[in-house]
């Protein structure tokens, strides 16, 4: 029996080892498949703090080489407005200009002939920002793609949305030019600029039912997921690309509609309890006088 015992010991053990491995394996293949939701190049914030008071900001950049980060203020007449950020382990921490507001980020890579280029753009919440329009209109690299408008303060990019976006080659707008959309939920498009090098990009509604739905009771928090716009180009025996990345939300009416009707539903009822009581007191006065 002890014999016995031990055999199937050693088998259970073996099975919780084996079990776990193949855990192990399929966590670690589900990570990598997270991390490779594009190949495009990318810019990504790192937050680290408890609070706002103790909290940091570093920008990591993603599928590119790059030794530092530029970034540009969203306040023109700012000394330190354009500055470079120097690369460390975990990324280039993004210091905060003492008037907050929106910094365009962008990272170059040069290998031969060619050039690639991230970028993004991040926002300290401080008052006193100004309208980034001007930072944008600034000419930073060869190949461009910027927001016109980007959301604004407490505003951002959601599902089911259109936004436009510039393109522009030296300073020049690119007509005729096709701009690719990747999500990190796995949606694909393209679009293409208008005679004034601009998109209308259409942001895909891509967030699973099931589990919009499950998170819909989480304290009203709406999920977020990653997008990244991508434009090439050929000059000069030069092949150029770049690429614009942020982040979107839901739908903002994705759950409103089963939430209105639900309080039409209530509103209904309650406007109509009233007239029931009222039908009741009557039918109870005629019983008497029936009888």
């Amino acid at each position: 029996m002890k014999i016995l015992y031990s055999i199937c010991l050693l088998a259970a053990c073996a099975g919780t080892a084996v079990a776990a491995e193949v855990q192990h394996d399929h966590g670690a293949m589900m990570h990598s498949q997270s991390k490779l939701w594009t190949q495009l190049p990318l810019l990504k914030p790192r937050m680290k703090g408890q609070d706002i008071a103790s909290r940091s900001v570093s920008i990591l950049p993603q599928n590119i080489a790059a030794a530092a980060i530029e970034a540009w203020s969203n306040d023109l007449h700012d000394a330190n407005g354009h500055r470079q950020l120097s690369m460390e382990m975990g990324g280039a921490p993004l210091d905060k200009p003492a008037t907050g507001g929106f910094q365009m980020l962008t990272a170059r890579e040069v290998q031969g002939d060619t050039v690639r280029v991230a970028s993004t753009v991040h926002y300290f919440g401080e008052r006193g920002g100004k309208n980034p329009t001007a930072m944008f209109d600034q000419v930073k690299h060869e190949l461009e793609i910027v927001p016109q408008p980007y959301p604004r303060e407490h505003s951002r990019y959601r599902a089911n949305e259109d936004w436009q976006f510039a393109v522009r080659f030296k300073g020049q707008p690119l007509a005729g030019h096709k701009v690719v959309l990747e999500t990190s939920n796995g949606s694909r498009a393209e679009f293409m600029t208008d005679a004034a090098g601009v998109a209308n990009v259409h942001v895909p509604d891509d967030f699973n039912t099931e589990t919009v739905q499950s998170k819909a009771g989480s304290h009203g928090m709406r999920r977020g997921a990653d997008f990244v716009l991508a434009v090439s180009h050929a000059d000069g025996g030069q092949q150029y690309l770049t690429a614009f990345n942020s982040s979107y939300g839901e739908d903002a009416y994705s759950n409103r509609s089963l939430t209105m009707g639900l309080g039409f539903m209530l509103l209904g009822m309650l406007g109509a309890a009233p007239l029931l009581r009222k039908r009741q007191a009557a039918a109870k006065n005629e019983e008497p006088s029936n009888a």
